[in-house]
């Protein structure tokens, strides 16, 4: 895979422009899940019957509102890429569970991410993975990053100013679940690398012990896709990312 130079990372509104993305690009849809782009009826018709089953099942109207606004937005993009209709998009799953396209369709990638109030939709021509959270105080932060966080992530937190600790502690949970998202592992290997969690700092792999990580080169950046949020983003291969609009 090529690596080096500048890669391209296009930021906006679900919808705002054509989401096929170049060679060198990725491009990341932003959708207010108050208030999506398009109603939610007709994403409902977007989706596939098992997709449809799936929604009827669940129980709390707010995750249910969640599913058919992401899968129902993904495969618009997708559909719209592929020149098909959005229940024909070829959508299946790795091993670990993650979804992706059969075949690697024409060579799309794709993630989703969601949190409270918010989703994110990647799309580029090599594995991407992308993570959102909304920032607020956490209960028992030390305890998490002593069971999912590496000794050498543990370390730096510890050495974060207090101040910085929640912003510290979602720098390295958004980046780590970006990571683990795009290399298609699962959260069981959290502690397999370890990234950059000081807020002020670029976001960046430091070191990787996992052989999937290891054997590539990857790229993170990271941002704050909305007031009172923040995401993470990684790429297989890339070189710097750059975020755009």
């Amino acid at each position: 895979m090529k690596t080096g130079g500048v890669f391209r990372v296009v930021v906006g509104p679900c919808g705002s422009e054509s989401p096929a993305p170049a060679p060198e690009e990725v491009r990341v849809w932003v959708v207010r899940l108050d208030a999506p782009p398009v109603a939610v009826g007709e994403l409902f018709g977007c989706l596939t019957t098992d997709e449809r089953e799936r929604a009827e099942r669940y129980k709390v109207a707010k995750a249910r509102h969640q599913f058919v606004t992401g899968r129902g937005l993904l495969r618009r993009l997708l559909g719209e890429c592929l020149g098909i209709a959005p229940p024909e998009v070829p959508i299946t799953f790795t091993g670990a569970g993650k979804p992706v396209l059969a075949d690697a369709a024409r060579g799309l990638h794709f993630n989703v991410t969601h949190t409270d109030g918010l989703a994110l939709i990647a799309l580029a021509r090599r594995p991407v993975g992308v993570d959102v959270e909304r920032l607020r105080a956490v209960s028992n932060p030390e305890g998490l990053v002593g069971r999912f966080f590496s000794s050498a992530e543990r370390a730096a937190y510890l050495d974060l100013p207090a101040e910085l600790r929640t912003a510290g502690f979602f720098r390295g949970w958004t980046c780590k679940e970006a990571l683990i998202k795009a290399s298609g592992l699962s959260v069981a290997y959290l502690d397999g690398f370890d990234v950059e969690l000081h807020p002020a700092r670029p976001a960046e792999l430091l070191a990787a012990r996992h052989p999937a990580l290891t054997g590539m080169h990857w790229s993170l950046t990271a941002w704050e896709p909305a007031s009172g949020y923040t995401a993470a983003l990684a790429v297989e291969g890339a070189g710097q990312l750059m975020i755009g609009d």
